[in-house]
């Protein structure tokens, strides 16, 4: 019997697998790359970038607040994806993409956010927040469990004193 709340099945995914089922070459970045050198993909870059719809949407990212160093990478990333240049061209040109980015965003009038605004060495990460609370529970956990020990053993002779010994068949000897 059919129940009619239950969700309906979704028939178009993609099946386990279908990724690896390609023809092998047959995907742009397995293809050999448009542009071999790194002043060459660059000056691909800095076009692209300057055109009037693309340089509108950059600055509204860079105000945003988002940072240049994750738009250089997902643009080289992407590029990367498209078959425009290899992984090791794109790592050369991202420090010159962010510089681009970074002097464009400064000629707006507006304050982007560089790798080196991030970091405030005056400021704690999230990551180490949570790491310093958990090393002071441990530290806590561990002294309730020292100080229970020395409890018990002061209060050990104590018990002993009012255990009778036991006597008889089963007794231990």
């Amino acid at each position: 019997m059919l129940n009619k709340n239950a969700p309906a099945v979704k028939l178009d995914a993609p099946v386990p697998g279908q990724g690896m089922t390609a023809p092998l070459g047959g995907r742009p970045w397995q293809q050999p790359p448009k542009f071999s050198t790194a002043e060459k993909a660059f000056a691909f870059y800095t076009e692209r970038l300057t055109q009037d719809g693309q340089t509108d949407q950059l600055l509204n990212l860079i105000e945003l607040g988002v940072p240049v160093d994750t738009l250089a990478d997902s643009l080289q990333l992407g590029g990367v994806m498209e078959g425009l240049h290899s992984v090791d061209v794109g790592i050369l040109i991202s420090p010159a993409l962010m510089e681009t980015m970074n002097q464009m965003g400064l000629q707006a009038g507006l304050k982007p956010v560089m790798p080196s605004d991030e970091i405030d060495p005056e400021k704690s990460s999230e990551s180490e927040v949570a790491l310093n609370l958990k090393k002071m529970e441990e530290k806590q956990t561990k002294n309730i469990i020292l100080n229970e020990n020395t409890l018990m053993e002061e209060l050990e002779p104590e018990v002993e004193m009012l255990e009778e010994k036991s006597t008889g068949l089963m007794a231990r000897r």
